[in-house]
């Protein structure tokens, strides 16, 4: 067997390394990697890109996998998933249509008021002036949530504190051109209270396999402090949600399914819920449509031989009924180390291009470690350099949190690159 990944970051290497240690997988080509993921074994890169269809189905044909798993949700957004069952090649990944749960965060928040499915109040603007006049006429005491419409990189979102904060969230995310976000239509939600919590599926329309649990950390300095990235790592809780936030959490995505279907979006690929949990109060603060980053590096050291098998069910859309593959035994942490300047949110420029020390012996995955890179290239001397915000994480299992942690930063300490960043709170309960 072979598999086609696509993507490049630390999401797509974590699944490449796991589908790589199943022996009836001969090959794991990702589609374009990066230089780091080839030290595993099996692991292949193929220069290439999804952005031209004609050109991108040639490459696929060629290759001949047995199915594809399309990692980020840029491509899933722009319809590659269709074009791939046109072509009747089997694929891990929604349609366009129905990837507007994260394509859209209006569809998504409007999709959960006709389905019932528990979440905050919300309003939707499409103007600075409809936005500034909403917020004035809100009591500001308890601050409100800022989301773009359109898909920002996990950038998207603000939790503003304060009415000036979110009335220049307003006008950057609608009007200025020096933002990275750019968006027509802007949601504002209610601040919920309690704890997030990411929950995640395999899905192929009609049946779910549960994959797990994990807890992010958005923001890129500590205490929760400083503007939003794609994550700064996070880990796998041992003791909770509890057996009633779970049952709670499996109607959540019943409803979702059968919601999608009757709307003529049947829902085929992973589904990640983001979800506020307070008491045994549950609300869905956001979807999205693929496996997230770093969840995945936390989630795929404890997942069994049966993720590999329910992810060619799903592209061959033969899964039979709801099944749940969650970890149960260990806990996992993950530390995201990244570039100096990053998000880059602010302009900023990123220090890009410095040699990435750290021991060999990572190379060689344990039982205990895990390494994934995602922002890295070859230097002429053969070593890696950073070229992205986010350039690799460190995973650490252990049986309880706590020693996870401890593993994890114990290890970080021997990687060293000019500008390098990490959060040093991560998994800090």
């Amino acid at each position: 067997m072979k598999v086609l990944i696509l993507g490049a970051g630390g999401r797509e290497h974590a699944m490449a390394w796991k589908l790589s240690k199943n022996a009836k997988i001969d090959e794991v080509v990702v589609m374009p990697g990066n230089s780091g993921m080839t030290m595993t074994p099996k692991v292949t890169r193929l220069e290439g890109s999804w952005k031209k269809k004609d050109e991108f189905l040639s490459l696929v044909k060629k290759e001949n996998p047995s199915y594809v798993i399309i990692g980020p949700e840029a491509p899933l957004a722009e319809g590659v998933s269709d074009w791939l069952r046109e072509a009747k090649i089997p694929v891990v990944g929604p349609s366009a249509k129905a990837a507007e749960l994260e394509s859209s965060k209006v569809f998504a928040k409007k999709f959960m008021s006709r389905n019932n499915i528990p979440t905050a109040e919300f309003k939707i603007v499409d103007s600075v002036k409809d936005g500034l006049n909403y917020l004035d006429s809100l009591n500001f005491e308890n601050g409100i949530v800022v989301k773009a419409d359109a898909l920002a990189g996990g950038k998207g979102v603000v939790v503003t504190r304060d009415l000036l904060e979110a009335k220049k969230t307003v006008v950057d995310f609608l009007e200025s051109s020096e933002c990275q976000v750019n968006t027509t239509d802007l949601l504002f939600e209610k601040r919920l209270d309690g704890k997030e919590l990411s929950a995640f599926a395999l899905c192929d329309g009609d049946h779910y396999a549960t994959l797990g649990y994990a807890c992010d950390y958005k923001r890129v300095y500590e205490n929760d402090l400083g503007p939003n990235t794609g994550g700064m790592g996070g880990y796998l809780p041992t003791d909770w949600p509890s057996p009633t936030i779970k049952k709670e959490i499996d109607n959540i995505i019943s409803k979702t399914l059968k919601g999608m279907k009757n709307e003529g979006r049947e829902f085929s690929g992973f589904l990640f819920v983001g979800l506020m949990i307070d008491g045994d109060d549950v609300n869905v603060i956001e979807y999205n449509v693929r496996m997230g980053d770093p969840e995945t590096q936390i989630l795929l050291p404890l997942l069994d031989e049966r993720f590999d098998g329910a992810l060619f069910d799903v592209a061959n859309s033969r899964l039979t009924e709801n099944s749940d593959l969650t970890p149960i035994d260990k806990s996992c942490v993950h530390i995201v180390l990244t570039s100096g300047g990053y998000p880059s949110t602010d302009g900023t420029p990123l220090e890009l291009n410095n040699t990435i020390d750290y021991p060999s012996k990572y190379h060689d995955q344990d039982e205990d470690l895990f390494l994934f890179f995602a922002g890295v290239n070859s230097s002429s001397d053969s070593s890696l350099v950073n070229t992205g915000g986010r350039v690799l994480g460190l995973s650490a299992i252990a049986k309880t949190t706590e020693e996870a942690r401890a593993l994890a930063y114990k290890n970080i300490e021997a990687f060293n690159f000019k500008g390098m960043h990490y959060r040093k709170d991560i998994a800090s309960i």
